[in-house]
């Protein structure tokens, strides 16, 4: 596994692509993420899987959503949420094989717990993240971003820091002029 992953950046690195991302550009995509959270010295891992889209408004502007689905795990309990959360993205350099960018997100998530009753969270977000493109439209990405899950209800908030890794599809209507 560790070769697959040395050749496929060397595969990325040694390309010359000049993605073409632009305004009127569509983002698709999703990222998988096995994090953990520490809430007053306990461990929690929390594996999330969010399917996005977005629409570039500018040529480096992107506003999305993620539809994210969680599964929580903790001394033998677990729980299972689903959420919307819309972000904003602004990519750092024009162009080129990497793309570097920065993300912030706000939503919610829902689901029963075996922790707690249903309960809603609010979701906070920061990141930063580059896409490492393949071709012109695909690349593989890698988000390291910060979350903050608050339950109102319960008076809880859980914090965390987790690195993501997805493919992303950038569909234009024409090339750059």
């Amino acid at each position: 596994m560790k070769h697959f992953f040395l050749l496929l950046i060397l595969l990325v690195f040694a390309t010359n692509l000049s993605a073409q991302i632009q305004k009127g550009t569509v983002l698709l995509g999703g990222t998988v993420g096995f994090n953990r959270i520490s809430e007053d010295g306990e461990g929690i891992t929390y594996v999330n899987l969010s399917p996005n889209a977005g629409f570039f408004l500018t040529d480096r502007f992107a506003l999305g959503s993620s539809l994210d689905f969680i599964v929580v795990a903790s001394d033998g309990e677990s729980s299972t949420s689903f959420g919307l959360s819309p972000f904003a993205r602004y990519y750092l350099n024009e162009g080129g094989k990497s793309r570097f960018f920065g993300q912030g997100k706000f939503g919610f998530q829902i689901g029963d717990t075996d922790f707690f009753d249903e309960s809603t969270a609010w979701i906070f977000g920061l990141g930063i993240g580059a896409d490492f493109f393949l071709n012109d439209n695909v690349a593989i990405e890698a988000i390291l971003g910060y979350e903050r899950l608050q339950y109102p209800e319960y008076e809880l908030g859980l914090n965390h820091i987790g690195l993501n890794f997805g493919v992303a599809a950038f569909i234009s209507r024409g090339k750059k002029e």
